[in-house]
């Protein structure tokens, strides 16, 4: 019986981020890695591509082909987008073999109860037996390493694509959690406004990224400014509609990307304020955990120690840390059921339509 049921089910943890996709197997690790980007043909409906070679077509996408990004700002945007996307990663992760999975998929803290039905809706239109939602800070902080039997409190910082995850957790459970809108794609929109503003060029998101990868700092260096980088940035002129190639600096990324961190830096402080005695005096031991893409930043952990006046520690595999976090607990069933989150949500909530009979 157990090996019929291996062999038509295979339970999964899975990040659904704004940017990338990741999907973990027990005793396989983490099994892809891919772009959150699906490419759908526009009159047939019928999947093209997905993840990296999706990616390829961002910004370049031929006409009878339509290219999503369908999880935006942590939450599922195009519903349709977002199945089809997920149905394609899992049967690639099965080997193209008709399996029903038990999935554990994270969720930004401050998720509301449509947004986190939604991704419970997708889940299980890709085949899923069922659904367990976990807090992505608790996932985080799990995937850093943090112990189960730890009573204390301890601060997390996600900053993933479309969302920064700020939690506080302690003996494997949340006791505060939120999300903010700023993360990875806003870095990459205030280089893109910032370039539109001084150089009256357009740039793609792809370019923006790359630029982000290369010249983004959170910070000037001890004694004043790092050491200078430059790259030319090619885009299109805001005037003549032409081509047109400018030279930016790391130091002006630096500037186009102080709102963003300054706002990132404001949540952490604002979750240490808000907590309680005890929780803020643990935090002050035990430091703050720094995970997701932001964390490899350069100069974001330097920062974040400096203002908030906290011990950084950044996660082996930060990119990676939700999805070890969600495998951790799919791997014990007693810590997956306290922690995973509630459906309990007030009856018009639930329902697809409220009818009222006068």
């Amino acid at each position: 019986m157990n090996i019929l049921s291996n062999f038509f089910s295979d339970d999964l943890a899975i990040d659904l981020g704004t940017v990338n996709t990741l999907i973990y197997a027990p005793d396989r690790g983490v099994v892809l890695n891919e772009p959150s980007v699906v490419a759908i043909h526009k009159y047939t409906g019928e999947v093209l591509c997905v993840g990296a070679e999706a990616y390829k077509m961002v910004g370049r996408a031929p006409k009878d082909a339509e290219v999503f990004r369908p999880v935006k700002g942590g939450t599922i945007d195009n519903f349709e987008a977002t199945e089809k996307m997920l149905v394609s990663f899992i049967r690639r992760v099965h080997g193209n073999q008709n399996k029903r999975s038990h999935m554990v998929v994270g969720v930004p803290g401050s998720s509301t109860a449509l947004e986190q039905r939604s991704v419970r809706d997708a889940a299980r239109d890709a085949k899923a037996t069922r659904v367990d939602l976990v807090d992505e800070g608790l996932a985080a902080a799990l995937g850093a390493g943090l112990s189960y039997d730890d009573e204390r409190a301890h601060l997390v910082v996600d900053i993933g694509g479309g969302t920064t995850n700020i939690a506080i957790v302690a003996s494997a459970a949340v006791i505060s959690s939120s999300s903010l809108r700023v993360a990875g794609n806003a870095m990459d929109e205030a280089i893109r406004e910032y370039v539109r503003g001084k150089y009256e060029m357009q740039i793609g998101e792809r370019t923006a990224e790359q630029v982000k990868k290369e010249l983004g700092a959170s910070r000037a260096g001890e004694g004043g400014q790092r050491e200078a980088r430059r790259m030319e940035v090619v885009g299109k002129e805001l005037t003549s509609g032409l081509a047109k190639a400018v030279e930016i600096g790391s130091d002006e990324v630096r500037v186009a990307l102080e709102p963003v961190l300054s706002e990132i830096v404001a949540g952490a402080r604002r979750a240490i304020e808000e907590s309680q005695p005890d929780v803020t005096a643990d935090i002050y031991q035990t430091g703050l955990i720094l995970t997701g893409g932001g964390a490899l930043l350069e100069g974001m952990a330097e920062r974040l120690q400096t203002e908030l006046r906290l011990h950084i520690t950044v996660a082996d595999d930060p990119l990676a840390a939700v999805a070890l976090g969600a495998g951790r607990l799919l791997a014990d069933a007693e810590r997956l059921q306290r922690a995973a989150i509630r459906e309990d949500v007030p009856a018009w909530q639930g329902s697809e339509e409220l009818v009222v009979n006068w």
